[in-house]
């Protein structure tokens, strides 16, 4: 019986109301210019649901229809003659979108143009309702027209997890007296007399999930009990063959596997695929059931005998993928088109000049100029949005990346070289899994002639680069701040064992990122933990040596002489690295101290004679200090420096006073004149004087590397990766900076006081740091640096200048960001 209307009184529904008539063989029909306005109504965007007993009574009479047309779990379907065609979809899960626009990119349902839907309409989506609607008003119309496999998620138990009940509930209601539950257990009951297979002219297979771990015949399936739900385990017997045809995926070895989707769930390989099509004389199985790897709409297996067709492009709305229809015809070789589903009112643009035009597409034909320049703007705008995406991803986790790779990289020091399928794990396990890797890696093109990926190349490629076409400088503020750091870092004025016990406080020769962050705490250094692990990561970038090196504290507490050597390799990994590397890399470029800006010429002269008299130090320490068969890679520069520090500290106090420090350059006397270093007492006090950075008589431990080895700097490098880490930290936090930035800005003139300026982002600092974001923003120096060294307008700074100043760059396509 027919299910009745609602009750009479006010009907505020815009939606159409469906007609139902009497067609041949007694089935009801659907007039075409009911299926054209119900086609109308759910183009439109946020268009109201269809009235609940119309929906009812669609799945009334088409319940009817399938009991009659599918008998068994195989329906056999006969492509019409040439160019008539099949048209097979995968997956569409609720994405109403990709359903229309394929439509429009290949016309619509009918007795010439025939559409196989090869299950999973319901779950992710929220418009599973209006796909179905769609088919069964199409399959009322012209049953010859439109067909249905049932997936997996055609199955109450899944439709109750993955949101088809919650679309049912939220449409047609949820409370007593509303029709959403009936709507949904009624859809349920409809899914149940969908078939499991269909046999397209006899030779392609469709089903939704796969092959099974038993070999069966088409005769078998056709006599499967298919109209029930579908088991939640294989259980025995034919349970079997029902569950594994909507579960399954093809793996790319031979036999029957595990699947990562359950245990009870299988994969079958390229002789199960070749053992059934062989059987039955079959060409080729079509399956959909899952989002290809590449990000492509499609993707064969098994030799080209297996073939995945997913539909929903873009699926969830952040795989990146594409979608596919399979378009099969007689006597044609099979064609696959991809597509990305554009927003509805895109569609209807198109559709208006097709319709002006008087050319709906239909058959084989394509898309008009207007379409296809809209369809390759739309991969093209898919594409673009999906690098700058994955751009993002990779300068937020850049250490955590360099993390994972250098611990599981196995090439030799200093290469830096993995696998792509390594490559593309760590990306996926630090990033974003449901990305595509696999067509990433050959776009983003990082895999070198030889076939490996150079990771810190990789990650050295992508910054926040600060923009001047707004008219900004960043040469001041930026300066500013880094040359406050290492100031503040030489000025600690830390005594040799002191600063030596805060690299390597556990004695095992490596620094750790937690005892780094020590001794930059130690010092006073005011930056975010954010950024002493960016500092970290480019020492351990540019570390060479490969030997086990001695600890700090078995130096100077004896328990291992200066003169001891290990000979065991050892690999530092992602996070450690060796204590004497990285005061070898600790080092600024000269001149530094304050002596510099007050008298020019003494810094010119004390310069010059640096290089003699490092030069005297350490032949001094290689003669004495270091075993005649000691190889160099053993001993690097600030290695031999402490040990000639500690060996003329007479007092033991971790420092050399001035009267020290004369006395033993005095005994490299000769030395010192044949360089062209001045050995008097008043030239050694000079140079004494300009190596105490901090002024106080005494030269500590990082003076006298930065006086001696300032060649060897690395500071450049140190430099680009804290600014690199306050470019990030403003670029990803734009938003609550103007924010924040705006209640100073009562005219909205992108325009602030100095001081306002420094309130707004310390406060966008607090609150980022009380939440336990990764690297807290800015501190208060940076910020004070930036507020400081920033153009004035009228005394105001621009902050919307300087906001849109910060973008992620590709340092491979453009020039070397500042």
């Amino acid at each position: 019986p027919e299910v009745p209307l609602e009750a009479t009184g006010v009907d505020e529904c815009t939606a159409p109301r469906l007609e139902f008539v009497a067609g041949e063989g007694g089935h009801m029909s659907v007039p075409r210019d009911c299926l054209d306005q119900v086609l109308r109504h759910f183009k439109r965007p946020g268009a109201e649901p269809l009235r609940p007993s119309c929906v009812l009574r669609l799945l009334h009479w088409g319940m009817e229809m399938l009991k009659a047309e599918v008998p068994c779990a195989l329906q056999e379907i006969s492509s019409p003659p040439a160019p008539g065609r099949v048209v097979v979809l995968g997956d569409t899960h609720g994405q109403l979108e990709d359903v229309l626009w394929l439509f429009f990119e290949h016309g619509e349902p009918s007795p010439t143009n025939v559409y196989l839907f090869n299950g999973d309409v319901a779950d992710r989506g929220n418009a599973a309702t209006e796909i179905m609607v769609l088919i069964l008003l199409f399959k009322l119309w012209d049953p010859s027209c439109v067909h249905m496999n049932r997936g997996n998620h055609e199955d109450p138990v899944m439709n109750e997890t993955y949101g088809f009940r919650d679309e049912c509930l939220a449409k047609w209601g949820a409370q007593r007296g509303s029709r959403g539950q009936e709507i949904f257990d009624t859809f349920n009951a409809l899914f149940a007399l969908l078939p499991i297979f269909s046999l397209v002219d006899g030779r392609v297979f469709v089903v939704h999930g796969g092959l099974w771990r038993k070999d069966f015949r088409l005769a078998q399936l056709r006599r499967l009990c298919f109209r029930r739900p579908i088991p939640e385990r294989p259980g025995l017997g034919l349970d079997v063959l029902l569950f594994d045809s909507v579960w399954s995926d093809p793996h790319g070895g031979k036999g029957i596997g595990s699947n990562q989707r359950g245990d009870a769930i299988i994969t079958f390989g390229a002789d199960v695929t070749k053992r059934f099509l062989k059987a039955d004389k079959l060409r080729l199985v079509v399956r959909s059931h899952q989002v290809p790897d590449s990000g492509s709409g499609y993707e064969w297996h098994h030799g080209n005998r297996c073939l995945t067709v997913f539909s929903a492009s873009n699926y969830c709305g952040d795989c990146g993928n594409l979608g596919a229809a399979l378009i099969l015809m007689q006597g044609e070789v099979d064609q696959i088109l991809e597509h990305w589903a554009p927003p509805l009112e895109e569609l209807a643009v198109l559709e208006e000049e097709a319709d002006r035009a008087q050319a709906r597409l239909r058959a084989r034909a394509r898309c008009s100029s207007q379409s296809r320049t809209f369809r390759r703007r739309s991969v093209a705008r898919m594409a673009s949005e999906l690098i700058r995406r994955v751009q993002e991803l990779i300068v937020r986790r850049k250490t955590d990346l360099f993390e994972y790779w250098a611990e599981a990289d196995t090439s030799p020091k200093g290469f830096f070289c993995i696998s792509p399928a390594l490559w593309r794990e760590g990306c996926a396990a630090v990033l974003d899994e449901s990305l595509p890797w696999k067509s990433l890696q050959d776009t983003l093109a990082v895999v070198e002639p030889g076939g490996y990926v150079h990771y810190v190349k990789f990650l050295t490629r992508y910054r926040v680069a600060f923009d001047a076409a707004y008219g900004l400088s960043a040469a001041g503020w930026e300066r500013a701040v880094w040359s406050k750091l290492m100031e503040t870092l030489l000025m600690a004025d830390l005594p040799l064992r002191e600063a030596l016990a805060a690299l390597d406080a556990t004695s095992d020769g490596l620094v750790s990122g937690v005892e780094f962050a020590r001794l930059i705490e130690s010092c006073h250094v005011r930056i975010t933990p954010l950024q002493a692990r960016a500092l970290l990561r480019t020492l351990a970038s540019r570390s060479e040596t490969a030997q086990a090196l001695p600890s700090a504290q078995e130096v100077l507490q004896g328990s291992l002489s200066l003169t001891t050597t290990l000979p065991n390799p050892l690999h530092m990994t992602a996070n450690r690295v060796s204590v004497w590397e990285m005061l070898e890399r600790l080092t600024v470029s000269l001149p530094v101290a304050s002596h510099s800006a007050a008298d020019p010429e003494a810094a010119a002269w004390a310069v010059s004679k640096l290089r003699p008299l490092a030069a005297a130090v350490v032949d001094d320490a290689w003669r004495r200090l270091v075993p005649a068969d000691a190889a160099k890679a053993d001993w690097p520069l600030p290695k031999v420096l402490a040990a000639w520090f500690e060996d003329v500290d007479s007092s033991g106090n971790g420092f050399l006073d001035e009267d020290e420090f004369v006395t033993a350059l005095s005994a490299l006397a000769p030395a010192l004149e044949r360089g062209g270093c001045p050995s008097d007492p008043d030239s050694l006090r000079r140079l004494a004087r300009y190596c105490d950075i901090v002024g106080n008589g005494r030269i500590n431990y990082f003076e006298l590397l930065n006086g001696l080895t300032w060649e060897e700097s690395l500071g450049d490098d140190f430099r680009q990766d804290i600014l690199e880490t306050m470019h990030a930290s403003i670029f990803f936090n734009i938003a609550p900076m103007r924010s924040a930035l705006k209640r100073f800005d009562l005219e909205l003139a992108g325009l602030v006081a100095r001081e306002d300026f420094e309130k707004a982002l310390r406060a966008v600092h607090t609150t980022l740091a009380a939440s336990g974001a990764e690297g807290g923003g800015l501190d208060r120096d940076q910020i004070d640096a930036i507020a400081r060294h920033l153009p004035l307008v009228d005394g105001l700074i621009d902050y919307e200048a300087f906001l849109k100043s910060f973008r992620i760059v590709d340092t491979l396509l453009l020039p070397t960001p500042r």
